[in-house]
């Protein structure tokens, strides 16, 4: 039975594939004063399945920093800001909540070719890859004050030769480049 248990380990060990995760070069160096003022952590644009997980990780980093000053726009009806929002709608956004700071952040699959699992041989190059953006928006002169992008990735290639393997899905990698901004700016 323990030999039994130790092949099925092996055997799920050597059949993962783990993703590799890369910083966008143009994402801010610096980090983001707390100091100050009232945040609001906007509704996460997720899929809804991971929706819950990454709210919960966001306010979960940046309630340490900010304690009482920060609140979940689940109760407030916020327009759809997109990536590199323009400033009609950041001062909407500021006329409408009174808040000094707006966190906004979206996660995005780009490539979904093998989902969580791969059964049989591959005779092409198969990719999962996903983003996670987090923007920080200063209400109050309505500039971005900080943004951070990573891009996660797994692969397969025609050389694996394995029937059957693991592989992180887009909606893990979406998770961890969150977790990875969160460790970055806490």
């Amino acid at each position: 039975m323990k030999k039994t248990i130790l092949h099925l380990c092996l055997i799920l060990l050597t059949s993962c594939h783990t993703a590799s995760y890369v910083h966008d070069l143009e994402s801010t160096p610096y980090g983001i004063d707390y100091r100050e003022g009232k945040w609001l952590l906007n509704e996460i644009h997720s899929p809804e399945d991971i929706k819950e997980k990454a709210t919960q990780i966001a306010y979960n980093g940046f309630y340490k920093k900010l304690g009482g000053n920060l609140k979940k726009a689940e109760n407030i009806s916020l327009p759809h800001l997109p990536i590199k929002s323009n400033k009609l709608l950041l001062e909407q956004v500021k006329k409408e909540t009174k808040f000094d700071y707006l966190i906004n952040i979206h996660c995005k699959s780009i490539k979904n070719d093998i989902g969580a699992l791969k059964i049989g041989e591959t005779y092409r190059r198969k990719k999962n890859v996903a983003s996670t953006v987090l923007e920080v928006y200063d209400l109050n002169t309505l500039e971005i004050i900080y943004s951070r992008k990573v891009t996660g990735q797994v692969a397969i290639n025609e050389e694996d030769n394995e029937d059957f393997a693991f592989v992180r899905g887009t909606h893990g990698i979406m998770i961890d480049c969150l977790r990875r901004i969160m460790r970055k700016i806490n």
